[in-house]
């Protein structure tokens, strides 16, 4: 069985990438579906020092849940199951990083389709994840 990472952001796109992936596997083998949001860790700068370790696991997993929603309906709906998981880090980094230690035979994203002068200076993501891979 071919085992799948779909990474997700909440964006359009990142539903578009979702949509891509139902198509594939109503046309073809059944999969292992990884569906994964990684969440960037959030500078000392960002929060009181008064806030506890707790909390901001809780903030992490609060945010993970509501950006993974339209994701999770449009996987229900199509009656693909899937394994879903929050991640902390560097987000190309730790996309990178779970497929590797899950085995992940394919990794599908979606873009914010910048264009290629933007992808040399700012980069993105998913270049990252291209070359980290």
């Amino acid at each position: 069985m071919l085992k799948v990472l779909l990474t997700i952001d909440g964006s359009e796109s990142s539903d578009r990438a979702v949509k891509h992936l139902i198509r594939m596997v109503t046309s073809s083998q059944p999969m292992d579906v990884h569906l994964l949001n990684v969440q960037p860790p959030i500078m000392a700068g960002e929060i009181s020092p008064m806030v506890t370790l707790k909390t901001v696991e809780s903030l992490h997993h609060d945010k993970g849940e509501k950006t993974a929603e339209s994701a999770r309906a449009l996987l229900d709906d199509a009656g693909i199951p899937y394994t879903f998981r929050i991640e902390l880090g560097p987000i190309a980094e730790t996309i990178a990083r779970y497929a590797q230690n899950n085995q992940c035979e394919q990794i599908i994203m979606g873009t914010r389709g910048m264009s290629a002068m933007g992808n040399l200076i700012l980069g993105s993501v998913a270049t990252k994840v291209i070359h980290l891979v």
